[in-house]
């Protein structure tokens, strides 16, 4: 387990928050290049798992399908992943599907494994597609990553088709993750960031967009 704290800018350019982490004095510097990250989230039909995270239940669990890189449509060695939230500390399992580069037509079969996981009594559904382009930067003493996240894209789950990802959001996330035992020494992290912590869940966030979910 281990924590993860958010933090949501409008006003910021990408570039301005890079130059903020740069400077933050934890000596935050570049991990590898920065990515596109690809997902597909599954939910009950009721949404339960929206509505869990919607509300702060305290205990709260999301499913997706991940993957790296563009195009969007080609799908390089997806990843099932489940992650676990409980408050502010948050923990996540990834399930390896044969590896290989499969075509959003191919998405039927890889939706059958996911159906295989039940939330809550009922099988899951693949329901929204979302897209982001991700640095990671970590601090001088390795123990606090840093992620930015910016050009937030959405779209309802389809197989095939132009514009899959019609809906954008503006802003900028930033995620700091650290070790349960580090929260003592978090002060000089966050006392750093002139931004406000915020829950900017994109699973939610997205729904909202694309469905008029609240």
């Amino acid at each position: 387990m281990r924590y993860e704290r958010k933090f949501r800018t409008e006003e910021a350019s990408l570039s301005a928050v890079q130059l903020i982490t740069r400077m933050h004095p934890a000596c935050f510097r570049q991990l590898y290049p920065p990515r596109w990250v690809n997902n597909l989230y599954f939910d009950t039909p009721e949404f339960a798992a929206f509505n869990d995270n919607a509300s702060g239940a305290p205990n709260r669990v999301k499913y997706r399908l991940r993957w790296y890189g563009r195009p969007f449509e080609r799908l390089k060695d997806p990843v099932l992943e489940i992650k676990w939230k409980e408050g502010e500390v948050g923990s996540k399992r990834g399930h390896a599907l044969d590896k290989g580069v499969y075509r959003l037509p191919q998405l039927g079969e890889l939706a059958d494994v996911a159906r295989s996981l039940i939330h809550k009594g009922k099988e899951l559904q693949p329901v929204l597609f979302n897209s982001y382009y991700r640095s990671y930067f970590g601090a001088a003493n390795g123990q606090f990553r840093l992620t930015i996240d910016s050009s937030l894209q959405f779209g309802a789950y389809r197989l095939s088709g132009a514009h899959l990802l019609p809906f954008q959001l503006p802003g900028i996330i930033l995620e700091v993750k650290y070790p349960l035992e580090e929260e003592p020494n978090s002060d000089l992290i966050f006392q750093n960031l002139p931004f406000r912590q915020t829950k900017s869940s994109k699973y939610v966030m997205g729904l909202g967009l694309v469905y008029g979910l609240t």
